[in-house]
């Protein structure tokens, strides 16, 4: 079964690495990801079933503009989203929650560094900040890497290339459209280190805006999905068929319907995640000078 190959090949990869590198450079490493994430994912989903649902735009803090920019995502009009959160702004530019509302906006028109941007002059809390930081660092880090849009698929060529990369064949080429390419054993422990420790804070600050707000929809999809990608793949089914039910009406659902159909047959997205970037013009990473 793919997803069970993809997954235990994604909750060892940094095993494989640790043990490879012990075994040339003799210093200890040490695995990033947090032990308890599973079953917090899995407490989330409890949570989830009995909380009722919850809207950013009924928050008390909410800006005058949430529900129009909130309806203008649902519709499917990031673009329309993003002029009324600008314009409330420009408006306003004080009140930290229109910077909130606008990195969300950015994040639906695939703009995760505009939108950290916007956070970073925020200084803002709350269960959408939350949301709205772990997906645009998340998101930041899949453009890095190659992939495309404002939600890529399930499985990105990044996410499989670091699986190759830690089982020794390959993987570099898909990173960088090089064929030559070859990586250090330092170099793919970079590689393979930051895409773990990247899944597991972002999918440890999603968690926590679903804490904050059990009911939240879009912050349960996001932590379904990174589940996934960390992983957690039963824990993350189970979140998606407690989602399912109240997917209607947001604004990811066609994302959310893609993601469950690639669940139940991972073969397409696997098989599209395989096909080498030609002419790669992602940004370099920050650990990995190839990338």
């Amino acid at each position: 079964m793919p997803w069970l190959v993809i997954a235990l090949l994604l909750g060892v990869v940094s095993i494989l690495v640790v043990l490879r590198v012990r075994r040339q450079a003799k210093r200890p490493v040490t695995v990033v990801v947090a032990p308890d994430l599973a079953r917090r994912v899995t407490a989330a989903t409890r949570a989830f079933v009995k909380a009722e649902p919850w809207q950013p735009a009924s928050a008390p803090d909410a800006p005058a503009t949430a529900a129009a920019i909130e309806a203008a995502l649902i519709a499917r009009e990031p673009r329309r989203a993003l002029e009324i959160a600008e314009t409330a702004l420009a408006v306003n530019h004080e009140v930290a929650a229109q910077r909130v509302w606008l990195g969300w906006a950015l994040c639906a028109s695939g703009q995760p560094t505009a939108a950290l941007d916007q956070l970073a002059q925020a200084s803002a809390s709350g269960a959408l900040a939350s949301y709205v930081a772990a997906r645009a660092e998340h998101l930041k880090f899949e453009h890095t890497v190659g992939a495309v849009g404002s939600i890529p698929p399930l499985v990105t060529t990044g996410d499989l290339a670091v699986v190759t990369l830690a089982r020794g064949r390959g993987g570099a080429a898909w990173l960088t459209g090089a064929t030559d390419a070859q990586l250090s054993s330092a170099e793919v422990k970079a590689a393979v280190a930051e895409h773990r420790e990247t899944t597991a804070r972002c999918l440890e600050r999603a968690l926590d805006a679903l804490v904050q707000q059990p009911g939240f929809v879009d912050a349960a999809y996001l932590v379904a999905r990174l589940a996934v990608k960390a992983g957690f793949v039963d824990p993350a089914n189970a979140l998606f068929d407690a989602i399912a039910p109240r997917i209607d009406g947001r604004p990811d659902v066609e994302a959310f319907e893609r993601d469950r159909r690639d669940l139940a047959d991972p073969s397409g997205v696997v098989a599209n995640a395989k096909i080498k970037p030609v002419n790669a013009v992602a940004k370099r990473s920050r650990s990995l000078k190839v990338l």
